[in-house]
């Protein structure tokens, strides 16, 4: 839902806080994501994301993904305006049945990051 709401919110400085959960790598354009973000959120607001970069779009036939590594989105994000308050690697699943034989362990970025007052 919100990746596609994401092109149409136009309200400059309105949200407080923006809380992302494995949402990042779903852009064709990551960066265009994050200077978004930045765009929404009010002087002092918040941005929480937690994911891995799996870059949907890649190998797709017809469609284009701007593919960057971790420390490249880091320094998108300050290079955008963001303060980094928060930067670790946590161990998370995405969908996870402790019965099954089959989960799947991602090693994910955790960001806690807020546009400056």
């Amino acid at each position: 839902f919100f990746f596609f709401s994401l092109h149409v919110l136009t309200h400059l400085d309105y949200w407080d806080a923006l809380v992302t959960c494995f949402f990042l790598d779903t852009a064709n354009n990551i960066i265009e994501f994050i200077e978004t973000i930045y765009k929404i959120l009010k002087p002092g607001g918040k941005w929480i994301n937690l994911g891995p970069l799996l870059y949907h779009y890649t190998d797709m036939p017809g469609e284009q993904s701007i593919d960057i590594s971790y420390e490249e989105v880091l320094h998108v994000i300050t290079k955008t305006g963001f303060i980094i308050e928060k930067n670790e690697r946590v161990q998370t699943f995405y969908t996870h049945n402790p019965k099954g034989m089959m989960n799947t362990l991602y090693n994910a970025g955790f960001l806690s990051l807020s546009k400056p007052q």
